[in-house]
């Protein structure tokens, strides 16, 4: 099936006004795109007034329009005559917005609807669906690396965890488990139409520069880094590595996933860090802070951090993940993980979002 470009139509975008969504959005527009951004609600101006600002600086223009991910038929009028749909949006749980469930129950449900209004369209040709690393990362020793062929469903088999019974009550689960079950869906129902292919990327610790204060997310990576540029102790600890991608490179790697020759239905992609200076412990990420605000009070990892290290014999060397495939088959050119980390914390103190303590 023929790939997509800037001259075969629309494109759509959901969850416009999110984190990957806004540079999603960017990256069709430094194209030339016509772009159809999808939000929940045209009248909350902290999350379209941004979006809308976008048409004065690219080529490309982006109206936006108001759809729910939850209702049967909501995206039919605006993926009528589109090429392609980048379905970026999905029921998060940060700050507790969502339960388990919810989270779960939007990402499946979500995935129905759009296609839905995919095959009522009949013109989109390509079908990128944003998954996430929850859908990759299994048990696995330390220093494993994973790959696209890895699933979160791999080495389960004494989890008891693992299934959807009471997911209120097992945290992240219902996310990963949904994630896996999306890609499942959204190949199987692009298979069975025939009309368009469906492609998915996993992204795992975004950051990069925020565009709005709806972007800091409570609880998410750029929060937590944050909370470390504010002097305080990294809410996120010894446990695992920061695996860090920047959301330009996310944005970019949606839009070279609708372009490219080289994907087909089921075509998978892990948006993770470059190489190993992009797995860094919280340890790392403070001494980074360090030399790129030199004149701010970074805050150390969680108390007891060094303790906990001894005690395990190291920092845990988990996730291993580099974009390798996305790099060699669509030609993503990445950020340097001191560039992504700098214009995080440049666009939170610019937005208010960090009140930084000086040295």
């Amino acid at each position: 099936m023929p790939s997509v470009t800037a001259a075969d139509g629309p494109v759509v975008v959901t969850g416009a006004s999110g984190f990957i969504g806004a540079h999603t959005i960017i990256a069709l527009l430094k194209r030339g795109y016509d772009v159809r951004g999808c939000v929940t609600d045209l009248g909350n101006k902290d999350k379209t007034d941004f979006l809308s600002s976008l048409n004065d600086s690219h080529p490309g223009t982006v109206t936006l329009h108001q759809a729910n991910l939850l209702e049967d038929g909501s995206y039919d009028a605006v993926i009528d005559g589109c090429s392609a749909v980048l379905h970026v949006g999905t029921p998060m749980g940060y700050g507790g917005v969502n339960k388990p469930q919810q989270v779960y129950d939007g990402m499946i449900g979500g995935i129905n609807n759009i296609v839905g209004s995919v095959r009522n369209a009949g013109t989109v040709k390509r079908l990128v669906y944003t998954s996430s690393f929850a859908a990759i990362g299994h048990p696995a020793p330390p220093g494993y690396r994973y790959t696209e062929s890895d699933w979160a469903s791999d080495n389960r088999e004494d989890d008891e965890k693992w299934n959807t019974e009471n997911l209120n009550e097992k945290g992240e689960v219902g996310y990963a488990y949904g994630k896996v079950e999306g890609e499942h869906l959204v190949n199987r129902l692009a298979a069975e139409d025939g009309r368009f292919e469906a492609v998915s990327c996993c992204p795992i610790v975004v950051l990069g520069p925020l565009l709005s204060p709806v972007h800091e997310c409570v609880g998410s990576w750029q929060w937590a880094l944050g909370q470390t540029l504010e002097g305080k102790h990294n809410p996120r600890g010894w446990q695992a590595l920061w695996n860090i991608v920047d959301v330009r490179d996310v944005g970019e790697a949606q839009v070279l996933m609708i372009e490219s020759d080289n994907c087909s239905n089921g075509s998978r992609y892990q948006l993770s860090a470059t190489n190993e200076s992009g797995e860094i412990s919280a340890k790392r990420l403070q001494e980074h802070l360090q030399a790129l605000f030199p004149n701010l009070e970074v805050g150390s990892p969680p108390p007891k951090y060094d303790e906990m290290v001894a005690k395990y014999g190291g920092p845990y060397d988990s996730p291993r993940a580099h974009c390798d495939k996305a790099r060699e088959e669509l030609g993503l050119e990445t950020h340097s993980i001191e560039d992504t980390l700098r214009t995080t914390g440049e666009s939170m103190i610019g937005l208010g979002l960090v009140t930084p303590k000086g040295r």
